[in-house]
């Protein structure tokens, strides 16, 4: 038997009607490679346009892809080395679109009859590019850290998969074991999560366009070019959604850093010395804020009164009051950890000493947001109670 014919042996196999046809599982693998390696050429087509387009810019080919990869592995997560500093800031859409689009693919590709081989396969094709594009990145200026390459290339492609709910038969039983109030909760949870940050990221719009001389004056002065510009402003849209968890930080209460001294609460800014970050220049200027931006805190408690509302569609109008609190409760505390989780993943570091530490605080974030929602979540309580008994 030749190379070929063995290879061949290997990857296909003969149909109902005696035809030979490609394996399942190399169909897969292909899928989940080809899956990474797109969402890979994405963001290294935009580095080669910032190394090769922009003015200034002095990256050789290698270095352009390198960077593409390190972004990409960026976007799943990844925390990237470059000297002392460590650059911890996941564009929280980035990582969306990755998760996205590898679950569609792979509702397309797989199927619940499918056996482990396949879905493994699939898995492995996927992992298989994340590892590769690792190894491309050591050719641009920064490092991936080893530790964080399991989210990027081993967590995101398992996140797909189980949300796309093409795994094996029987794979998904234990949650048949969980609490009915969380089963019940988790999507109200989500949608709470969900619609929180976009409030958060219209506010942030709004603000952003309220000073749009001032971001158009930084940007102008990066002098970066057309095409430059284009990625520029594309990279800015990825972390709206982190830049909205900052937002909301500062409704919440816990409040948030740009930099070292560069802080936003409930009683004023410090705005200190700011990244040449277009975006950044929304940050209101040094002083004391009127009283009312208190009443933000009302942002929290209605998303948690709308978290509750849903919550109690999910269950009858007659059940008992514990039924309905418990299942309000979780829907709650799945709100807190999915924006916490969020904040996590997001990352608050560009750099040392006064980049170290940015964005808001995720513990205090989470806690804040569970108790201002959890104001709201009651008052819905009592209302629905207070109409039982009349």
């Amino acid at each position: 038997m030749t190379v070929i014919d063995k290879f061949r042996a290997a990857t296909q196999t003969e149909d109902a009607q005696g035809e030979q046809v490609r394996r399942r599982e190399v169909s897969a693998g292909l899928a989940g490679a080809t899956t990474a390696l797109g969402g890979l050429a994405v963001f290294a087509l935009l580095a080669l346009v910032g190394g090769l387009m922009v003015p200034r810019a002095d990256a050789g080919f290698g270095a352009s892809i390198g960077s593409g990869a390190a972004l990409w592995l960026l976007a799943g997560g990844a925390r990237l080395a470059l000297g002392e500093a460590v650059i911890a800031f996941t564009p929280l859409f980035g990582a969306l679109a990755l998760v996205l689009v590898a679950r569609g693919v792979a509702r397309r590709t797989l199927s619940e009859e499918d056996d482990w081989r396949t879905v493994g396969a699939w898995y492995g094709g996927y992992a298989g590019v994340g590892a590769t594009a690792w190894l491309l990145a050591l050719a641009s200026p920064v490092t991936p850290v080893a530790w964080s390459m399991t989210l990027p290339v081993l967590v995101l492609p398992a996140l797909a998969l189980l949300s796309s709910g093409q795994l094996p038969l029987g794979t998904l039983r234990w949650w048949d074991q969980a609490p009915l109030g969380l089963k019940r909760a988790l999507l109200p949870g989500a949608k709470g999560a969900l619609g929180a940050v976009i409030v958060s990221m219209m506010i942030l719009v709004a603000v952003a366009a309220w000073n749009f001389e001032r971001i158009g004056h930084v940007q102008t002065s990066l002098a970066p070019g057309f095409a430059g510009g284009l990625v520029l402003t594309l990279l800015q849209i990825l972390y709206l959604p982190n830049l909205g968890l900052w937002v909301l930080s500062v409704a919440a209460g816990p409040g948030m850093s740009m930099t070292e001294g560069a802080t936003t609460t409930w009683s004023g800014a410090e705005a200190g010395v700011l990244p040449m970050v277009p975006i950044f220049a929304a940050h209101p200027d040094t002083g004391k804020f009127p009283w009312f931006v208190v009443l933000l805190v009302l942002i929290p408690v209605a998303i948690g009164a709308w978290v509750a509302l849903t919550a109690l569609r999910s269950v009858s109008r007659l059940a008992s009051t514990q039924t309905k609190l418990s299942t309000v409760a979780w829907a709650l505390v799945v709100m807190a950890l999915a924006i916490t989780v969020l904040d996590l993943l997001g990352g608050g570091s560009l750099g040392t000493r006064r980049l170290a530490e940015i964005g808001a605080p995720a513990g205090a974030l989470g806690l804040a947001i569970l108790g201002e929602a959890a104001i709201g979540g009651l008052i819905v309580l009592a209302r629905d109670w207070w109409q039982l008994r009349r």
